[in-house]
């Protein structure tokens, strides 16, 4: 099967040629720094969401089924992640009056956000 023909890089004042989905010239430098942010974060297990957590955080969403920023705003959306509101690394717990039930596109919304 021929390969798809490269396209323009999307990044402001990148010259490169995106194949594969990687830029020929800002791609590979994207992945040693993500590499470098991983290496330094930790894994999931190291920052606390090992199988406690994994259990308690299914726990949770089978109490709270539904993201609440989405019931607030009149909408219906399934909960498929767990939000602390005061973040663990804050010193935020894993009690249920510090937890709330998002759907994704909430949840990166408020991570995204700060807080």
């Amino acid at each position: 099967m021929p390969q798809r023909a490269p396209t323009a890089c999307r990044t402001p004042g990148c010259a490169g040629l995106v194949r594969n989905g990687v830029c020929s010239r800002c791609g590979p430098l994207r992945r040693q720094v993500q590499a470098a942010h991983d290496e330094q974060r930790g894994t999931a297990a190291q920052r606390g969401y090992g199988g406690r957590w994994q259990r308690l955080r299914s726990a949770y969403l089978r109490r709270h089924p539904l993201c609440v920023h989405c019931l607030q705003a009149g909408r219906t959306e399934p909960a498929v992640d767990v939000h602390h509101i005061v973040p663990r690394r804050n010193g935020g717990s894993d009690a249920d009056d510090n937890l709330l039930a998002l759907c994704h596109s909430c949840h990166s919304r408020v991570t995204g956000a700060g807080g």
